[in-house]
């Protein structure tokens, strides 16, 4: 395993030292350059829990991964830059309308911890905060991709992360805030991580993962999806969501947008039938 290889994927060579501005441009750039995507659920093969394999496959044969194997992964490049780094459990929301969430340990995220501030980062997730987060309660914080902010629970060390699409600083209360995830501020262990990643493949009340064949990338001003057959696009400006495009996709054009789209390059034998909502 080698920093300036990793540095050289997320097109961050230029690194010198671990500040908030150099932490910010790591997750950009890591965003940027490093998909989100599932493939290999749907190819048959379990997710690795060891670190040396999640780096061969991210950062030699040029794949992403899904939330354990990219926060994971990028925690280690973090450690090694000289920035201290804690690993922090999630409950994701459901995608209704009732107070529904995943269980703990569904997803995993970090806490950067620098000049006495710490700020949330996630490199793993399909909707993803474009900068890392100020841990700081009911502070709105603009992104690329919309507008932030994190509340506290009643529980103890229990946090809500909060997204607003379309913030209109004159509405002060009706805007509307969708929770993204609940995280725990109680440091996790690696091996708690590992027995998370252990159960991606399968566990279908912690992930929907074996339903949906998943890649997500950012770019400079959009989000592109490629759920089963439909690529969708994200375009954001002004931390504000302005358009969704979709367009459904013949099985050949899903793996050309695999390939050209999301850089990955899959041997002809890992063929799969995509899957959607």
């Amino acid at each position: 395993m080698n920093v300036n290889e990793y540095l050289s994927r997320i097109n961050s060579s230029n690194f010198k030292e671990s500040t908030v501005q150099s932490l910010c441009r790591l997750q950009q750039n890591h965003l940027l350059n490093i998909p989100f995507e599932n493939l290999d659920i749907h190819l048959g093969k379990s997710i690795d829990t060891e670190l040396e394999r999640i780096y061969e496959k991210i950062i030699i044969n040029r794949r992403g991964g899904v939330c354990c194997e990219l926060n994971y992964l990028f925690s280690w490049l973090l450690k090694k830059l000289g920035f201290l780094v804690s690993i922090l459990s999630c409950q994701i929301k459901k995608n209704n309308f009732f107070d529904e969430w995943t269980p703990w340990d569904s997803h995993f995220v970090l806490m950067v911890h620098m000049n006495e501030s710490s700020f949330l980062v996630d490199v793993g997730y399909t909707q993803n905060f474009r900068s890392p987060l100020k841990f700081v309660v009911d502070q709105i914080q603009q992104d690329v991709t919309g507008c932030y902010k994190i509340s506290k629970e009643e529980t103890n060390n229990v946090y809500i992360l909060y997204k607003c699409l379309n913030f209109d600083h004159t509405k002060n209360d009706s805007n509307e805030w969708i929770p993204v995830y609940r995280f725990n501020t109680e440091t996790r262990q690696i091996g708690e991580l590992k027995n998370m990643m252990a159960k991606v493949s399968t566990e279908t009340d912690y992930f929907s993962f074996q339903n949906r064949s998943v890649c997500v990338i950012h770019t400079t001003y959009t989000i592109l999806n490629l759920v089963g057959y439909r690529l969708s696009e994200i375009k954001f400006s002004n931390s504000a969501k302005k358009s969704t495009t979709h367009s459904v996709l013949t099985k050949a054009e899903v793996f050309d947008a695999i390939k050209n789209i999301y850089g990955i390059n899959l041997a002809e034998n890992e063929m799969f039938e995509p899957k959607g909502d």
